[in-house]
Formats: structure tokens, C-alpha cells, sequence
């Protein structure tokens, strides 16, 4: 079906123009695409890393790498998300309780209404915060993930189109040499 480098086979192609099928050369171009981001190891896995201790394990080995990773080698986005999440929600917790007790310290009138009024909405607040900017970070990271896959789509077909202009460069020059279909005018005789 297809050879080595991941290319279409030229009688593929053709079969496929020749049935209108686009639909299944873009699914096939998909899978060549998935199959050699899986081999570059560039596919990002879900991280889930409470589902079991053995999970953990791995996430946090994952996690350590990334951290130590300086040159900035792989993308740590996805695997740093869960550790920045939790670190976040402790914020939310950590800074109604820290404001509820100075304010308990200078009155205690004033650390009740804090707490009763303001340090739950405020720590919702900041979870819902911290959530949406880490959502972001993430879907900005999955968009970047997809341009490069569109950069390597597009460097692809470039190289499949600069494969097809030779060979009709140089069809075009042997038509080009034959004049068979060249008369030549004749004189005309008054």
C-alpha cells in the first residue's frame, strides 16, 4: 500500500483521483502523519496520573524529566498540567484562609464576615482562574502541536509536487521537440 518513506504509491494516487475519493486520501494522509508523529514520539498520551500508584510512578518520572529538561528538548506542557493544577487549587484555598486569619488577627468581627462573605466566593474564583489559564496553555499547546503537523503536511506535498514537475518538465520538452504538427506556410503564387 504504501512504501518505506510513507508515500502514496503512484497507482494509489491515481486510483483515487480516478474514484473521487479525497475523503480516503486525507484519512490515508492522516494515518501516515499519525504513524510518523508516533514513531518521532511527538503523539501527547493523556496524563492520568491519580488513576493508580503505578501511574504516579510514571507520571512523576515524566514530570522530574521535564523539569530537568533545560535545552527545552520536549514539549512538557501536558505532563506538568496536573502538578500545576493541584498547585493552583492549593492557592485558592491557601490565600482565603491566609486573608480570613489576618483579618481574624485584627478583628475578629472582620475575619468571620471575610470568611463567611468573600473567602469561599474568592477561592472559587481563583480554582475557575487557574483552570481557564491552564486550559489555555494547553489548547495553545495543542494548536502548535497541529501547526507543525500542517508544516510537515505541507512539506510533503511540496516534495510529492516537486516529484510530478520533473517528469512533466521534461514530458514537456520532448513534445516540445517533436514538430510533426508544424506545416510550414506555403508560398503563396500570384
Amino acid at each position: 500500500m504504501a512504501d518505506q518513506s510513507g508515500e502514496l504509491e503512484l497507482e494509489e494516487f491515481d486510483e483515487l483521483i480516478e474514484e473521487g475519493r479525497w475523503a480516503a486520501f486525507k484519512e490515508a494522509a492522516t494515518r501516515r502523519m499519525s504513524r510518523r508523529l508516533a514513531e518521532d514520539g511527538e503523539v501527547e498520551e493523556p496524563v492520568e496520573p491519580f488513576t493508580s500508584p503505578s501511574a504516579f510512578g510514571a507520571w512523576s518520572v515524566d514530570a522530574a524529566r521535564a523539569l530537568l529538561d533545560l535545552q527545552f528538548h520536549r514539549a512538557a506542557t501536558a505532563t506538568l498540567l496536573p502538578l500545576a493544577y493541584l498547585l493552583g487549587l492549593a492557592g485558592a484555598v491557601a490565600i482565603p484562609i491566609v486573608g480570613t486569619v489576618g483579618l481574624w488577627r485584627v478583628s475578629a468581627w472582620l475575619g468571620i464576615v471575610f470568611a463567611v462573605v468573600f473567602a469561599v466566593p474568592l477561592a472559587l474564583v481563583i480554582a475557575a482562574v487557574v483552570r481557564l489559564l491552564l486550559e489555555f496553555v494547553l489548547n495553545a499547546s495543542r494548536l502548535a502541536a497541529r501547526v507543525a503537523h500542517i508544516s510537515d503536511m505541507a512539506d510533503d506535498l511540496f516534495q510529492a509536487l516537486s516529484d510530478v514537475a520533473e517528469p512533466v518538465n521534461q514530458l514537456s520538452k520532448d513534445v516540445q521537440a517533436v514538430q510533426f504538427w508544424r506545416f510550414r506556410r506555403r508560398s503563396s503564387r500570384k
